[in-house]
């Protein structure tokens, strides 16, 4: 059974289309902001039941009561309001993208990894046998998989093959 869902290597051309359209990207954004996770914490958050009662207040603001100090100006609640509704289709389109990209990703390094898995327990079984050059790959590999089970602190499903 062959599990290998992808089989891709991006080419130079593509890498490079990839990076001119994040760079248009982040040009034509180039307003965007960064918030401290602080800020991202306390700053009020529009939502769908409170967007409605923003709207009606730029309505209350465009109709200049008396009551409302002359600096509060609608036009910039209105433009705040808009890019607000313009980035919400984008956000949902590069969230999907970026997922995307994300498990495809671990896909590739899966699929990598357990090639690895296989031809760390071929070079295990060589050298029992022995086989001529299975005991110099399977301890380059065995300090290796040491290294990699010791760093990631994982579950590694009984994947090693020590004896």
């Amino acid at each position: 059974m062959n599990d290998n869902r992808i089989s891709k290597v991006l080419e130079v051309k593509e890498v490079k289309a990839i990076n001119h359209s994040i760079s248009t990207l982040k040009e034509t954004l180039g307003f965007l902001q960064n918030l401290t996770p602080l800020e991202r914490k306390n700053l009020p958050k529009i939502n769908n039941a409170n967007k409605i009662f923003t709207e009606d207040s730029i309505h209350v603001l465009e109709s200049k009561p008396k009551w409302v100090p002359e600096a509060l100006t609608p036009v910039e609640a209105r433009k705040d309001l808009t890019l607000f509704e313009q980035l919400d289709p984008v956000i949902l389109e590069l969230e999907g993208l970026l997922r995307q990209l994300k498990d495809t990703q671990v896909i590739a390094g899966s699929e990598a990894y357990k090639t690895a898995l296989t031809v760390y327990r071929l070079a295990d079984a060589g050298r029992k046998m022995p086989i001529e050059g299975a005991q110099s790959s399977y301890e380059l590999l065995k300090t290796r998989f040491s290294q990699s089970v010791n760093n990631t602190n994982g579950d590694i499903d009984n994947e090693t093959t020590e004896s």
